[in-house]
């Protein structure tokens, strides 16, 4: 190579990456601090640590002629960095080109990175703005070449996945990543949705805005496809840093062990005055968990969401668990269809990320009304239950009070392979005391003079064999406990059962490959 033909393509070299460096250019670069939004290079450098970015494909471009530098990275920057020293892979939507739609170039660069990051059992955290599909570019048979689902789903089995977590900021359509990730956020200005509302007019003729297609509310409220809400960029970035460090630095490793400094023998005295005498009382079970759980560590997911269950992640002596929990106050923290929805969710991210689940139990029962029944309860039902069998990761079910019909088997309770705990003021059974009484002696009830006086007779029988003395004695439960020892007794159940899974991952196979 000659001098000249060197130094020219030394300059051509300097000429694109200057180019791929400007995004959009300095106008659009504008419009994105103007609404408020990062650019995407600024959200990357939030996220990783200084000194690590590694981009992958920064030169690719739509491949249409004449907009080779107008389209210089393709709407998307891709590329690998550390997050508190642990290596992820990334994904930022470039909104400052094309609006970050996806271009031939993005989709081959995106294909090809995904399975690089599959096959490195990476974690991969999404920026996304913008996104759905570029028309111009695919309105031809080139739309053949885009990859579709064959990156999704791989939480169980082979090949397995590293973590997924993904933030929306912006408008984000298309969203597949959303759907697929295991912790999934957005800021309060933005919006998702599989189509964008000039799509939903041209094929319904129904005139919406982003957000009554996808907004904050409706995800956080109506779809639950959302685990958090944040106010802006730095936020979202800042809870997926935190949220990260939970989670496991590989698809073949456990999740990090974090010590908090909570001593793991620390006995909660407040616990046992929590659960009212009176039964139909509500208490707060957010109490029962952050005492339990290591302090400050329990992150809450779709708060807003089936509000009668609360689930979240936390660390139990340093080591991350997945944690769910009726809410008394919230349709007395009976099951329903969403809280199913919500519970299946939470043991897909167990399974996942290889962790315990802990569940605090106050459960009525599943919801029997005619609005349940027509949201198709029972499909719910089986589904969760489905959930339920495939699950290979610990358990131990924590029965509070009320714990009654096959919602106490979802939540955990009745698991004879992990361990189910109960204190003394839990009623365990088919169903309540004063339903069972007026269900299986109806004829005699009905025909009773006094039918409260004979409801509170039989009542006293059932409630009494409800009480958890029976099941410990036949071994059904593993133990009745003092309420203020139940942080040091969770932790030493779940010592013996990451034992057990070590071992029997080992033996199917789970261990990383060699080389």
């Amino acid at each position: 190579m000659t001098l000249a033909r060197a130094e020219s393509g030394a300059a051509e070299l300097e000429l694109r990456r200057t180019i791929a460096a400007g995004l959009g250019g300095p106008e659009r670069i504008q419009r994105q601090h103007d609404r408020g939004f990062l650019t995407a290079r600024e959200r990357v450098a939030l996220l990783l640590d200084p000194g690590t970015n590694v981009p992958f494909g920064p030169l690719v471009n739509s491949g249409v002629p004449g907009e080779e530098h107008r389209t210089m990275g393709d709407g998307q920057l891709m590329g690998f960095g550390k997050v508190d020293g642990r290596w992820v892979a990334y994904s930022a939507s470039d909104a400052t080109i094309k609006g970050a739609s996806g271009g031939a170039g993005s989709m081959r660069r995106g294909g090809a990175f995904s399975r690089i990051v599959s096959a490195a059992g990476l974690p991969k955290i999404g920026l996304m703005q913008g996104g759905g599909a570029r028309i111009t570019d695919i309105v031809s048979s080139r739309f053949s070449g885009f990859p579709g689902p064959s990156t999704m789903g791989r939480h169980q089995g082979f090949p397995r996945r590293g973590a997924l977590l993904t933030a929306v900021m912006g408008n984000y359509y298309a969203p597949w990543t959303v759907a697929d990730a295991d912790f999934r956020l957005m800021t309060e200005a933005s919006n998702f949705s599989i189509s964008s509302p000039p799509i939903v007019e041209e094929a319904t003729g129904e005139v919406v805005t982003p957000f009554e297609l996808g907004g904050r509310d409706i995800h956080a409220k109506v779809t639950g496809e959302i685990d958090n809400i944040v106010d802006d960029d730095a936020a979202a970035v800042a809870q997926l840093r935190r949220v990260f460090s939970y989670f496991p630095a590989n698809a073949w490793e456990q999740p990090p062990v974090v010590r908090t400094g909570d001593p793991p023998e620390r006995i909660e005295a407040s616990l046992r005055d929590l659960v009212p005498e009176k039964p139909q009382r509500p208490f707060n079970v957010k109490k029962a968990i952050n005492a339990v759980m290591d302090q400050d560590s329990f992150i809450e997911w779709m708060p807003d969401y089936a509000k009668q269950l609360v689930c979240g992640i936390a660390r139990l002596d340093g080591h991350t668990v997945c944690v769910i929990g009726n809410q008394p106050s919230v349709r007395a923290g009976s099951l329903d269809v969403k809280s199913s929805i919500k519970l299946r969710r939470m043991m897909r991210v167990a399974q996942a990320l290889r962790c315990a689940t802990v569940s605090f139990i106050d459960v009525p029962g599943v919801l029997p009304t005619v609005e349940e029944e027509h949201q198709r309860l029972l499909q719910g039902i089986i589904d969760m239950f489905s959930e339920r069998n495939a699950l290979s990761q610990p358990t131990i079910g924590v029965h509070m009070r009320k714990g009654y019909g096959a919602a106490v088997w979802a939540m955990h309770g009745a698991d004879p392979e992990w361990y189910s705990f109960a204190w003394p003021s839990a009623q365990i059974a088919f169903v309540g005391p004063e339903p069972g009484v007026r269900v299986a002696f109806r004829k005699e009830w009905q025909a009773s003079e006094d039918q409260e006086a004979f409801v509170e007779q039989h009542a006293k029988v059932i409630r009494k064999n409800s009480e958890p003395w029976l099941g410990a004695q036949m071994d059904f439960m593993d133990d009745v406990i003092d309420p203020a020892a139940t942080r040091p007794i969770v932790i030493c159940a779940l010592a013996t059962a990451r034992a057990r899974v070590r071992n029997s991952e080992q033996q199917r196979g789970w261990e990383r490959p060699h080389a």
